[in-house]
């Protein structure tokens, strides 16, 4: 019994250390896919955001998952025209582009829990998202409040509009972390990725 425990304990020493390494690299791609495509930081989001308290803890399923905030990050990011207060004053052009890791596509946030896919069968992947704002909503304009929030992700490679969020539209396609070994693969997925998504609206992305 005690040697099945110290190899148990074994392996979480391991994935922790693996996690670290894997989160680390998430973060670098992260701020490369940002640079390339112009953006600035605005906004993050998570599947669970770790509580400060610990009380209380041990009659939550969800315990575990509430430390585990990188098993689905978002990072959104914006490319103004230099107009002051950009992520409330939206101009024709301004994009907001969306990070999403899905590090196990198992795992459904919406729910916050895992699906009965195992981790042999499910993928990581990286969803990249991008709203145009064709046409200013009324001011204040908040991105992610007044648009990100209310806007519902379309199916991969597909363009969306919702009648809540009149004058901004929404790409969405999500890209193996897989294919992503090195800068070259990279570069080529996300120019793959910014070309598909220029087609699809018609507009620029360059």
């Amino acid at each position: 019994m005690n040697q099945d425990l110290n190899a148990a304990l074994l392996d979480v020493r391991r994935a922790y250390r693996l996690l670290a390494d894997y989160q680390k690299r998430q973060f670098d791609l992260l701020s490369y896919v940002r640079n390339k495509l112009e953006a600035v930081s605005y906004y993050q989001d998570y599947a669970f955001s770790r509580q400060g308290d610990l009380r209380g803890l041990e009659n939550q399923a969800s315990a575990g998952l509430r430390f585990l905030p990188f098993l689905d990050i978002s990072a959104i990011w914006l490319r103004h025209q230099n107009q002051d207060e950009f992520w409330d004053n939206h101009l024709p052009g301004d994009l907001m582009f969306g990070a999403w890791v899905r590090s196990d596509t198992g795992f459904d946030k919406y729910q916050g829990i895992y699906t009965k896919e195992t981790a042999d069968v499910s993928k990581s992947i990286l969803v990249l998202s991008v709203v145009i704002c064709d046409k200013p909503n009324d001011k204040p304009g908040n991105w992610y409040n007044k648009v990100w929030n209310p806007l519902p992700y379309p199916e991969d490679g597909e363009v969306g509009t919702t009648e809540s969020v009149p004058g901004y539209r929404v790409y969405s396609n999500s890209i193996d972390l897989a294919e992503l070994a090195d800068q070259l693969s990279v570069d080529a997925a996300i120019e793959k990725w910014r070309k598909d998504a220029a087609t699809a609206l018609s507009v620029s992305l360059i």
